[in-house]
């Protein structure tokens, strides 16, 4: 899939460092004079949005956030050309890609940095971000949400409309059989494909646990982009508590069981650790606005 689930053919996204724009009247020159109209267009529990927010609060960049409902395939596309979230809106310039808005966020307010200083560990964090970004973005979609999205499709529906207008969530929900087929092949989720998901986010932890190597943080003596992604697109699931929108109660008995399973993997105990170290406070500064 590429290093961000955002990829599409007409932008070369797989270079965290390029990001995607959609601007007129040429591009501004990135800096806090921009910061008069910053908003985070999202889905609440996309994972990627997660990782997007995380950045915008850890770097305490003063935002609001766009909810984005049924209408985010034309909405996104107007602003970036393709159909896909999250997107960063600073006045007339829109940024699309977790990754690329990270990196839109480091020229925005440089300190504190998720990039860092010296080139080799900057390399490696980067490399570690896209790594997650490719094996966990779709993975852990798939391991978590392929039961529900069989057997439980009003929970996935209620997953998806979160944070939206009450009559657009009970849209959701009076569709939700049909929505539910709508985000497998949105998502390109297979009805065989659980087993081989899980295990791959299997793989993943053991990795993440070698590459910590008892340390707190992946590279260097800092918390970086590495450890932001690893962390942001497992902490739903894992529910660290410090997530900032947690999956809807009741949870589905298989996501429970998953959620048990993985936490025994110590690497699972370390990501639980970074949020609660980590993930602070929410640099929003307006209430939702909620789209349809």
């Amino acid at each position: 899939m590429g290093c961000e689930e955002l990829q599409h053919l007409w932008y070369p996204a797989c270079n965290p460092l390029t990001s995607y724009t959609a601007a007129e009247g040429g591009a501004p020159t990135p800096g806090r004079a921009h910061l008069d109209q910053v908003s985070l267009w999202q889905f609440q529990g996309s994972h990627f949005c997660e990782k997007a927010r995380w950045a915008l609060d850890f770097k305490n960049i003063p935002h609001t956030r766009r909810n984005l409902g049924g209408s985010y395939l034309v909405r996104a596309w107007w602003r970036t050309g393709r159909a896909n979230l999250p997107i960063l809106v600073t006045g007339k310039r829109a940024v699309g890609g977790s990754s690329a808005i990270i990196a839109e966020t480091e020229k925005i307010a440089p300190s504190p940095a998720l990039y860092p200083r010296e080139l080799a560990e900057r390399e490696r964090a980067l490399g570690l971000e896209s790594y997650f970004d490719a094996q966990l973005g779709h993975q852990v979609r798939t391991a978590a949400l392929l039961s529900p999205l069989l057997h439980e499709p009003v929970f996935v529906a209620r997953f998806a409309g979160m944070g939206l207008r009450p009559s657009a969530q009970r849209t959701f929900v009076a569709v939700a059989p049909l929505f539910a087929r709508f985000y497998r092949w949105r998502h390109g989720i297979q009805a065989s494909g659980e087993a081989a998901a899980r295990a791959n986010v299997a793989q993943v932890l053991d990795r993440l646990w070698s590459e910590l190597g008892g340390r707190d943080h992946l590279v260097g003596d800092t918390f970086s982009v590495a450890d932001l992604t690893a962390s942001a697109l497992l902490g739903s699931l894992l529910g660290a508590p410090e997530v900032t929108y947690p999956m809807p109660e009741p949870l589905p008995h298989s996501v429970v069981r998953y959620r048990k399973e993985l936490l025994v993997h110590p690497a699972s105990r370390w990501v639980l650790e970074t949020y609660r170290r980590h993930r602070g406070s929410s640099a929003e500064v307006a209430v939702h606005e909620a789209a349809v």
